[in-house]
């Protein structure tokens, strides 16, 4: 099998005032991603993990826990939230002509154009019309749904001008990045593709040159034995990869070899996955999160990914667990292997 796993391991050695001053050493591993030659070092203690585990992700109000108290203040009762459902057909805008006008619904999700876009085509999709849920109660039915709207859009743009490069993304909370606490993702479709997008998808092509096969293909059968191995629903398969973009990093893979944009029951199975990964962080105490679905749906070299990663938990205190390893030097940097967490993950798995 072509695909090489890289790793290393360096000690940092120091006299700790917590041993009484005694020499202890600290591993850090590095370790390659085997596709991109992304690295990522693993270091204990670099993510700003709750202090006590409950499964409402910001706290369990029932227990006393202040952090469900805090979080629901902050967030609101909705009022001047312009996706809540008095204000969604008002303050936001309405979608071209050529790509369907008006805005678009599928169950409670409403989708429509980006006020602020990122891309040429760039889009949001509102998932509930209440202004707030826990992501774990968010659900796959809604995550479908609103995945659907989204793929619904993405298709209208191709036909309108077949852009190349297609994700359908989510910030969640605002230690996720989010400016809105209403659930909502994100839509972008170009010829450009991230900067990433473009790498992997460069990389996919030469890895189909030069080995006659598909990389995701090959990494699944390398993976399926492995303690990286999450599991699947229906024809989305899960690992906790061997190189993670984020904390407790989870990506389910969708070999469609580019046969198209996947189909609803597609976004059904990644909805049921990624419902069982939120599901997972909120029993480790978390409560925010980002995800990326990625479609290059006619390259033949490429598969329809989804990364999903758990960001530091929002609270009033909330510290970034982003800091200048990744935005100076674009460095990975987490606390937890792959293999320490993939089989928890995997219990949540439908």
């Amino acid at each position: 099998m072509p695909i090489e796993f890289e790793r290393s391991v360096d000690d940092a050695r120091f006299k700790s005032p917590l041993e009484e001053f005694e020499t202890v050493s600290e591993p850090i591993e590095h370790r390659t991603d085997p596709l991109t030659d992304r690295t990522v070092r693993i270091a204990s203690e670099v993510f700003p993990h709750p202090e006590e585990a409950t499964a409402k992700g910001a706290g369990d109000p029932e227990a006393g826990d202040d952090r469900a108290t805090d979080l629901e203040r902050v967030v609101g009762d909705g009022e001047g939230c312009f996706f809540c459902p008095d204000s969604v057909e008002t303050a936001t805008p309405e979608y071209p002509e050529a790509v369907g006008g008006g805005r678009t619904s599928r169950g409670a999700a409403t989708s429509f154009p980006n006020l602020f876009p990122y891309a040429k085509h760039s889009n949001v999709v509102v998932l509930t019309e209440e202004h707030f849920r826990p992501m774990d109660e968010l659900g796959a039915p809604c995550l479908a749904d609103g995945l659907a709207c989204a793929l619904e859009y993405l298709r209208s743009v191709r036909e309108h001008d077949g852009s190349r490069f297609a994700s359908v993304n989510m910030n969640f909370l605002r230690s996720a990045g989010s400016s809105v606490y209403h659930p909502h993702m994100q839509a972008m479709v170009d010829d450009r593709g991230t900067d990433r997008q473009a790498r992997i998808a460069r990389r996919e092509r030469e890895y189909r040159e030069e080995h006659a096969s598909r990389y995701w293909a090959d990494l699944l059968d390398r993976e399926r034995s492995g303690d990286r191995y999450v599991g699947r629903t229906g024809d989305v398969e899960w690992l906790a990869p061997f190189a993670p973009l984020g904390q407790f990093h989870v990506a389910g893979v969708l070999d469609t070899g580019g046969t198209g944009l996947p189909g609803d029951e597609h976004l059904g199975d990644a909805a049921r996955g990624l419902d069982a990964v939120l599901e997972y962080y909120a029993d480790r105490g978390l409560n925010a999160f980002n995800f990326g679905l990625r479609l290059a749906p006619d390259d033949p070299a490429s598969a329809t990914v989804v990364d999903v990663v758990a960001r530091a938990p929002f609270e009033e205190h909330y510290v970034s667990d982003a800091f200048f390893a990744q935005t100076i030097h674009r460095q990975g940097v987490v606390d937890a292997a792959p293999e320490a967490y993939a089989s928890a993950v995997a219990e949540h798995l439908p």
